[in-house]
Protein backbone atom coordinates (compact mmCIF):
# COMPACT_ATOMS: atom_id res chain seq x y z
CA UNK A 1 0.00 0.00 0.00
CA UNK A 2 2.74 2.66 0.81
CA UNK A 3 4.06 1.75 -2.31
CA UNK A 4 0.97 2.27 -3.93
CA UNK A 5 0.45 5.44 -2.43
CA UNK A 6 3.50 6.83 -3.32
CA UNK A 7 2.72 6.10 -6.96
CA UNK A 8 -0.10 8.20 -6.93
CA UNK A 9 2.20 11.08 -5.57
CA UNK A 10 4.58 10.73 -8.17
CA UNK A 11 1.56 10.40 -10.95
CA UNK A 12 0.14 13.68 -9.44
CA UNK A 13 2.93 15.55 -9.28
CA UNK A 14 3.70 14.41 -12.90
CA UNK A 15 0.10 15.68 -14.10
CA UNK A 16 0.41 19.06 -12.64
CA UNK A 17 4.17 19.29 -14.50
CA UNK A 18 6.14 20.00 -10.96
CA UNK A 19 7.54 17.82 -8.57
CA UNK A 20 7.54 20.70 -5.79
CA UNK A 21 7.39 19.03 -1.70
CA UNK A 22 4.32 20.54 -1.82
CA UNK A 23 2.63 18.62 -4.55
CA UNK A 24 4.05 15.82 -3.45
CA UNK A 25 2.92 15.93 -0.43
CA UNK A 26 -0.97 16.92 -2.45
CA UNK A 27 -0.49 13.71 -3.91
CA UNK A 28 0.43 11.61 -1.23
CA UNK A 29 -2.82 13.10 1.09
CA UNK A 30 -5.05 12.60 -2.40
CA UNK A 31 -3.59 9.14 -2.82
CA UNK A 32 -3.88 8.18 0.78
CA UNK A 33 -7.84 9.08 0.65
CA UNK A 34 -8.32 7.24 -2.38
CA UNK A 35 -6.94 3.93 -1.19
CA UNK A 36 -8.22 4.52 2.45
CA UNK A 37 -11.69 4.52 0.02
CA UNK A 38 -10.92 1.75 -2.23
CA UNK A 39 -10.65 0.20 1.23
CA UNK A 40 -13.31 0.94 2.65
CA UNK A 41 -15.88 0.14 -0.52
CA UNK A 42 -14.35 -3.15 -0.49
CA UNK A 43 -12.39 -3.20 -4.00
CA UNK A 44 -8.92 -3.19 -2.25
CA UNK A 45 -8.21 -6.12 0.62
CA UNK A 46 -7.90 -4.32 4.18
CA UNK A 47 -4.36 -2.92 4.78
CA UNK A 48 -3.00 -2.13 8.27
CA UNK A 49 -1.35 0.90 6.18
CA UNK A 50 -4.91 2.97 6.01
CA UNK A 51 -5.01 2.47 9.69
CA UNK A 52 -1.81 3.48 10.67
CA UNK A 53 -1.46 6.70 8.71
CA UNK A 54 -4.78 7.92 10.16
CA UNK A 55 -3.18 7.04 14.04
CA UNK A 56 0.15 8.62 12.98
CA UNK A 57 -2.35 11.65 11.72
CA UNK A 58 -4.05 11.45 14.68
CA UNK A 59 -1.09 11.52 16.75
CA UNK A 60 0.76 14.55 15.08
CA UNK A 61 -2.71 16.62 15.04
CA UNK A 62 -2.84 15.63 19.25
CA UNK A 63 0.60 16.32 19.90
CA UNK A 64 0.25 20.16 18.09
CA UNK A 65 -2.75 20.91 20.12
CA UNK A 66 -0.84 19.70 23.13
CA UNK A 67 2.03 21.96 22.47
CA UNK A 68 -0.03 24.73 21.58
CA UNK A 69 -2.05 24.94 24.85
CA UNK A 70 1.21 23.95 26.83
CA UNK A 71 2.84 27.17 25.61
CA UNK A 72 0.21 28.76 26.00
CA UNK A 73 0.02 28.66 29.65
CA UNK A 74 3.69 28.74 29.66
CA UNK A 75 3.35 32.24 28.31
CA UNK A 76 0.61 33.11 30.48
CA UNK A 77 2.00 31.96 33.59
CA UNK A 78 6.05 34.60 32.52
CA UNK A 79 3.62 37.17 31.22
CA UNK A 80 1.39 37.63 34.96
CA UNK A 81 2.95 38.46 38.17
CA UNK A 82 1.55 35.42 39.84
CA UNK A 83 3.08 32.14 39.99
CA UNK A 84 0.66 29.51 38.75
CA UNK A 85 3.47 26.48 38.85
CA UNK A 86 3.32 23.31 41.02
CA UNK A 87 6.02 21.45 40.01
CA UNK A 88 6.06 18.10 40.93
CA UNK A 89 7.26 14.31 39.73
CA UNK A 90 4.92 11.71 38.69
CA UNK A 91 5.49 7.71 38.64
CA UNK A 92 3.30 6.99 35.44
CA UNK A 93 2.85 3.09 34.97
CA UNK A 94 3.48 2.02 31.53
CA UNK A 95 1.62 -0.51 28.95
CA UNK A 96 4.13 0.37 26.02
CA UNK A 97 6.54 -2.36 26.45
CA UNK A 98 8.78 -2.17 23.09
CA UNK A 99 11.50 0.56 23.10
CA UNK A 100 10.37 2.10 20.15
CA UNK A 101 7.33 2.65 22.01
CA UNK A 102 8.75 3.93 25.44
CA UNK A 103 11.24 6.09 22.91
CA UNK A 104 8.26 7.79 21.15
CA UNK A 105 6.60 8.23 24.53
CA UNK A 106 9.02 9.64 26.38
CA UNK A 107 9.95 12.43 22.93
CA UNK A 108 6.56 13.77 22.81
CA UNK A 109 6.57 14.09 26.65
CA UNK A 110 9.25 16.02 26.14
CA UNK A 111 9.39 18.26 23.09
CA UNK A 112 5.69 19.29 24.99
CA UNK A 113 6.79 22.33 27.37
CA UNK A 114 6.20 21.92 31.29
CA UNK A 115 6.93 18.24 31.03
CA UNK A 116 10.01 15.92 30.97
CA UNK A 117 10.61 12.31 31.07
CA UNK A 118 13.28 11.80 33.69
CA UNK A 119 13.54 7.79 33.58
CA UNK A 120 12.40 4.52 32.82
CA UNK A 121 12.59 1.80 35.80
CA UNK A 122 14.90 -1.29 35.36
CA UNK A 123 11.55 -3.38 34.22
CA UNK A 124 10.10 -0.83 32.05
CA UNK A 125 7.27 -0.64 33.86
CA UNK A 126 6.59 2.96 35.28
CA UNK A 127 8.49 6.16 33.80
CA UNK A 128 8.80 9.34 36.38
CA UNK A 129 7.70 12.55 34.33
CA UNK A 130 8.76 16.31 36.12
CA UNK A 131 5.58 18.00 35.30
CA UNK A 132 5.49 22.14 35.73
CA UNK A 133 1.43 22.56 36.38
CA UNK A 134 0.68 19.14 38.56
CA UNK A 135 -2.76 20.04 40.65
CA UNK A 136 -3.27 16.41 41.32
CA UNK A 137 -1.02 13.71 40.68
CA UNK A 138 -3.53 11.16 39.61
CA UNK A 139 -5.14 13.71 36.97
CA UNK A 140 -1.34 14.93 35.40
CA UNK A 141 -0.85 10.70 35.24
CA UNK A 142 -3.87 10.22 33.90
CA UNK A 143 -3.32 13.02 31.02
CA UNK A 144 -0.40 10.99 30.13
CA UNK A 145 -1.82 7.88 29.80
CA UNK A 146 -5.01 8.74 28.00
CA UNK A 147 -3.28 10.95 25.78
CA UNK A 148 -0.25 10.27 25.03
CA UNK A 149 0.77 7.39 25.60
CA UNK A 150 -2.86 5.57 24.23
CA UNK A 151 -2.05 7.50 20.76
CA UNK A 152 1.44 5.57 21.09
CA UNK A 153 0.08 2.27 21.90
CA UNK A 154 -2.80 2.51 18.67
CA UNK A 155 0.48 3.65 16.26
CA UNK A 156 2.95 1.31 17.19
CA UNK A 157 1.15 -2.01 18.31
Amino acid sequence: MLAGNLLLALAWAALQGDFSLMNLITGYALGYLILAALVKGGVLESSRYVSKVYFAIGLAGFFLWELVLANMRLALDVATPSFRMTPGIVAVPLETTRDSEILLLAMLINLTPGSVALDVSDDRSVMYVHVMYMADAAAARAEIKTGFERRVLRLLS
